[in-house]
């Protein structure tokens, strides 16, 4: 019986990325557990190989049934292809940047510039021909430098800024993209959101083609600290016998039912721009949302996701609370072949970076 419990729960994250969760909040709870009722399922082939019994085929043909969600969130890919030579190749970015911990003071309130300082260092590095940014930060006074020293270094200094919140008319909030080629066109796409979400799209000339760029922050839980503070010692709470466990499931609960349906809205929206965009298209960004949401199919029925291209193992993104997913992405449309994909290890922000290798086909 819980074997069949397990596969039909299985068999529902299938179906929750064609659920919208303004509509179904739970299909979306579901389909965040995937990989949780993934593993289970193997758990029960195990049980049932060592036990020399049949019954390991119903979760076996369940995992398989839902095999392209596997794939979105498991890669195989071992071959590193080499980079041909005389081409246009396009080295592409996407680092939620956590405001380049602004926020990290030392004594006496005195800014830290140490995790600004090796992102910047990364970036020197890796020489990147695209670059979006989310949780970007511009400090006007110049007390904490970023976009006037990032014009200085890289090689992308043509820029595109929007920002949709700030702190006493000084600290500016937002997104931003750089960019080696000529910027002709600049535009951004408003959502309803108490979070100053946003995407930003830039339209550059590579070679003679006009090429779109989506730099996208998705809505997000918005947990406070006392949130943090409650999932980092969940091991410790006896449920039970706790109020402050049941209080702080429920509040934690409301806030991740209404990002769902915000996200589901944002994600429609963004989805009908690239729908009607006559150029060739490069988005990036962080979704907030794992590869078996809603979210992602609204734009992985539209675009290539160079991790299922290129990508390796699970291509964990987040490094904070609840470590393991996947929610920053680089998708492409059909212009592009993706050569590489990697996921950065450099813990500067509570993301990692991730950046992809791409050429324009003829």
């Amino acid at each position: 019986m819980l074997n069949i419990i397990g596969v039909l729960f299985l068999i529902l994250s299938y179906i929750s990325p064609f659920v919208s969760p303004a509509k179904s909040w739970l299909m979306a709870f579901i389909g965040l557990s995937y990989p949780f009722i993934l593993i289970l399922n193997f758990g029960f082939i195990l049980y049932w190989i060592l036990r020399l019994r049949y019954h390991f085929l119903i979760s076996l043909i369940a995992i398989l049934l839902g095999y392209n969600q596997f794939g979105n969130l498991f890669q195989f890919n071992t071959n590193v292809r080499k980079l041909p030579e005389n081409e246009t190749l396009i080295k592409v970015l996407s680092y939620n940047v956590r405001v380049f911990d602004l926020y990290n003071y030392g004594p006496n309130w005195e800014h830290r510039f140490t995790n600004r300082n090796h992102i910047f260092d990364f970036l020197k590095e890796n020489d990147f021909d695209i670059i979006m940014f989310q949780e970007y930060v511009h400090d006007k006074t110049g007390a904490f430098k970023t976009q006037d020293t990032l014009k200085t270094f890289l090689k992308a200094k043509n820029y595109h800024a929007e920002f949709t919140r700030n702190s006493r008319n000084i600290n500016f909030f937002g997104l931003a993209t750089f960019t080696k080629y000529p910027i002709i066109n600049k535009g951004k796409i408003l959502f309803s959101t108490h979070g100053g979400n946003l995407c930003i799209y830039t339209d550059v000339l590579i070679n003679t083609d006009t090429v779109r760029i989506y730099n996208i922050h998705m809505e997000s839980i918005g947990l406070g600290a006392e949130d943090h503070i409650f999932v980092e010692n969940m091991i410790n709470i006896v449920p039970a016998d706790n109020e402050d466990f049941r209080i702080a499931s429920r509040r934690i609960l409301s806030r991740m039912k209404v990002a769902f349906g915000r996200r589901a809205l944002q994600a429609e929206k963004l989805a009908a721009h690239i729908a009607e965009c006559p150029y060739p298209i490069i988005l990036g960004g962080d979704f907030n949302d794992t590869p078996s949401s809603y979210v992602y199919r609204q734009f992985s029925r539209l675009l290539y996701d160079s991790f299922t291209k290129k990508g390796r193992g699970v291509g964990q993104t987040y490094v904070g609370m609840m470590p393991g997913f996947r929610i920053d992405y680089i998708m492409h449309s059909k212009n592009f072949e993706t050569l590489q994909f990697h996921t950065g290890k450099e813990e500067y922000s509570d993301h990692y970076p991730i950046w992809a290798v791409m050429k324009k086909k003829d």
